[in-house]
């Protein structure tokens, strides 16, 4: 008991790292346009400013096809702690890297591969936390330790949204966009050099182990999941929709909100903390009630509450604020796409097969859904929400069909 929790809390320290360096590169996107690229015009440095970002975006999938497969042949931790080395040394640089003004286009080639090797390392990073923590808990404990894991994912963009507020609060926007930005990754940095101690202490999970022993390593385990594991690659993509869902409610809808409810930037931001605050405690709730009175019935509960309180936030009245957030703690919902997602993939590929759906599913979702939110968000919302429902319990129905 006391080495899975141990392993569990190791492990959730690369998601917070991941998620905090995407809200700081978010918030700080305007900054970067003006200190690494060629300043020809106001807006195509902004454009490739978020071109790099999403440059690692479509490195995932990639990262996750050739460390996946390692994992599934060498061993989960080793590639566990090779994931946490591409996040931390790509973000320290970022963090101390020279201005377009000192070196040039070197600075900005530079971003871009930071992003790409983040992005390759992020693509197994959270799907190996998934799956080392679901392999170390008890069966009985499984929904509680990936509520965690959800929940610390969103604990890391309430401290990179919180660090961003100190920096503008603190400085002036001079300030900010001389030095000041450096700060927070800074402090990522240092984070993240701990955090890779820390999965140096790391032990390989049990069922690894037994299939070493058993010699039942497969040589290629993608290839085989690919034959054998269609449909569980399909549910896959069914709650990576539901994953998805929760950037469009903490991250790009709350864009909105000044235009939308007539509020402050600082009301705006206040607002999107309490609901992150509100998602970590829904995945939490969830994640234990599922251990307790079962997955399917916490998650078909759950997320009929969640479409109800989506519905209701989509009208911006006077009560929104209190409809949205008990939307997003029902969509705490987002814990169940690790604990189907785990359940469903033999031993032996459940890396290659997870990793593969989950970031191929996660890169398409990712560039679609700021887009989708963009067209629908302001007269529409209730369109989304109702779509996301849909692909929870289709994916509840399948998983309950054929895997329970």
């Amino acid at each position: 008991m006391q080495k899975a929790f141990k392993n569990t809390i190791y492990a959730s320290l690369g998601g917070i790292l991941e998620f905090y360096d995407f809200v700081l590169f978010v918030f700080f996107a305007s900054v970067f346009a003006k200190i690494f690229f060629p300043q020809n015009d106001d807006f195509w440095p902004l454009i490739n400013t978020y071109i790099a970002f999403g440059a690692g975006y479509l490195a995932r999938p990639f990262g996750a096809i050739i460390m996946a497969h390692f994992a599934d042949t060498k061993g989960r931790k080793k590639v566990f702690y090779i994931s946490m080395l591409l996040m931390v040394v790509p973000s320290f640089i970022l963090a101390i890297l020279p201005t377009y003004e000192s070196i040039g286009l070197f600075a900005t080639f530079t971003l871009f591969i930071i992003r790409i090797t983040q992005g390759l390392a992020i693509g197994a990073e959270v799907s190996g936390a998934w799956i080392f923590v679901s392999e170390f808990v008890s069966k009985k404990r499984v929904g509680l330790a990936l509520g965690f894991i959800s929940a610390t994912l969103t604990l890391g963009l309430l401290l990179g949204n919180l660090a961003t507020l100190a920096v503008y609060e603190y400085f002036t926007k001079e300030e900010v966009e001389k030095f000041a930005w450096r700060i927070p990754f800074i402090i990522g940095g240092f984070f993240g050099i701990f955090s890779l101690f820390l999965r140096t202490k790391l032990n390989e999970t049990p069922q690894f182990k037994t299939l070493k022993a058993k010699n039942s390593i497969l040589n290629f385990p993608l290839k085989d999941a690919l034959k054998t594991h269609k449909l569980s690659m399909f549910v896959c993509a069914l709650q990576t929709i539901v994953l998805t869902s929760g950037v469009a409610t903490l991250m790009i809808l709350p864009q909105y909100f000044e235009s939308l409810l007539e509020v402050s930037k600082t009301t705006a931001l206040y607002y999107q903390n309490l609901a992150i605050v509100m998602i970590i405690l829904g995945s939490l709730l969830q994640g234990y009630l599922a251990d307790l009175l079962g997955h399917l019935k916490i998650c078909v509960f759950f997320t009929f509450l969640f479409g109800f309180f989506g519905i209701l936030f989509s009208f911006y009245n006077e009560q929104f604020l209190m409809f949205y957030l008990f939307a997003c703690f029902t969509q705490g919902i987002i814990a169940f796409a690790p604990i189907f997602m785990t359940q469903i993939f033999k031993t032996s590929l459940r890396s290659s097969g997870l990793s593969f759906a989950y970031n191929i599913s996660y890169a398409i979702l990712g560039f679609l859904t700021p887009f989708a939110i963009n067209f629908l968000y302001k007269d529409f919302m209730h369109i989304y929400v109702v779509f996301i429902v849909l692909s929870s319990l289709l994916s509840i129905v399948l998983i309950k069909k054929f895997f329970y």
